[in-house]
C-alpha cells in the first residue's frame, strides 16, 4: 500500500469519526434516550402518602421510582442491585434544598414542606440528576468507542482535522497547536467548541458565502 493510500485512508476513517461522534451527540437524539422518557416516567408516577412522610414511607416511594426510571423508562438491562441505596446516595451526594441545605436529610425535610413541594421537588430533583448521570455514561462510552487510545495515527489526524477545518471557532491557543499537541483533548474540544450551539450561529451568520471551513463543518452534519 502506497503513502498517498495510507494517508488517503486514515483521513476517511478520521472524518467517519468525526461525523459519527457529532451525529451521536445531537441533543435531539440524547433527550429522546434520556430525558423525554425520564419526564415521562415522573410525570405518570404514582404514589400514595399522608399528611406525614415517615422514613420508611420515603424510602419505599425513592426506591420505587428509581427502579421505574430504569425499568420503564430507560429500559436498562442492568438491574439495579439496591434501588435504596442507590436514591439514598444521589440525595445523599447531590441533592440541593432550597431552605434545608444539602443531602438525604435535606430532601426528606423537603417532602414533608408543601411550601417546598413536598415529595414531588424530590422525585423531580431524582429525575434530573440520573438525566445528567446517564447522559455522561452515554457520551463517556461514546468517545471512548470511537477514539480508541491505542490508536495514536488515527487520533492525530482527527485532531488534524479539527485544526483545520474547525481552527476558526476555536481559542486561539489551541487553534496555533500541531495535532500531537491535542490528540489527548479531543473530547474535551469537540465538546467544548465543535459541538456547540455558539459554533453552530458562528457558521450560520459567518458570511453570506460560507467559507471552505463552513461548508466541510455542515457536510459533517449530514
Amino acid at each position: 500500500m502506497s503513502l498517498i493510500t495510507m494517508s488517503t485512508d486514515i483521513e476517511k476513517r478520521a472524518r467517519e469519526t468525526i461525523k459519527l461522534i457529532i451525529v451521536k451527540l445531537d441533543d435531539g437524539l440524547i433527550k429522546s434516550k434520556f430525558d423525554e422518557p425520564i419526564s415521562r416516567i415522573t410525570r405518570g408516577f404514582q404514589y400514595e402518602v399522608k399528611q406525614h412522610i415517615d422514613h420508611k414511607t420515603f424510602h419505599r416511594i425513592i426506591a420505587d421510582f428509581i427502579q421505574q426510571i430504569y425499568d420503564k423508562g430507560l429500559k436498562s438491562s442492568l438491574m439495579l442491585a439496591d434501588p435504596l441505596a442507590e436514591a439514598i446516595s444521589l440525595l445523599e451526594n447531590h441533592y440541593q434544598s432550597a431552605t434545608y441545605g444539602n443531602g438525604y436529610a435535606a430532601a426528606i425535610l423537603d417532602a414533608n414542606d408543601a411550601d417546598e413541594g413536598g415529595i414531588q421537588t424530590v422525585l423531580t430533583s431524582l429525575a434530573e440528576l440520573i438525566k445528567d448521570i446517564e447522559r455522561q455514561k452515554y457520551i463517556s462510552a461514546l468517545f471512548a468507542y470511537h477514539l480508541p487510545g491505542c490508536d495514536w495515527d488515527l487520533l492525530c489526524e482527527i485532531a488534524r482535522i479539527l485544526l483545520q477545518d474547525y481552527g476558526p471557532f476555536m481559542p486561539e491557543r489551541l487553534a496555533r497547536c500541531v495535532p500531537a499537541q491535542i490528540a489527548g483533548q479531543i473530547q474535551s474540544i469537540i465538546l467544548g467548541y465543535i459541538g456547540s450551539d455558539s459554533v453552530l450561529q458562528q457558521i450560520s451568520f459567518f458570511s453570506e458565502k460560507p467559507s471552505t471551513a463552513e461548508i466541510r463543518f455542515n457536510r459533517q452534519l449530514l
